[in-house]
């Protein structure tokens, strides 16, 4: 048995499972990617978070101590 993994766009996942059930596919998962994020929209998130740290809004973590507390103030 082989188990094979890839990334495609969402447009050609039912040519594909055709496909492999044609080859003879005996179990077929298909996972949906959960990000639900587009790439621009993970893009202006980066862009965001970039002018936020430009503008100061950071939390800096320097030990053990300060992440404890910081994640503890979650």
């Amino acid at each position: 048995m082989a188990v094979l993994s890839f990334e495609i766009e969402e447009s050609e996942v039912s040519k594909i499972r055709t496909i492999l059930k044609v080859l003879g596919a005996k179990k077929l998962k298909i996972k949906e990617d959960e990000t639900k994020m587009t790439k621009e929209e993970f893009y202006a998130k980066i862009d965001r978070s970039i002018k936020q740290a430009a503008e100061g809004r950071v939390t800096t973590i320097r030990n053990k101590s300060e992440l404890k507390s910081f994640l503890d103030n979650l």
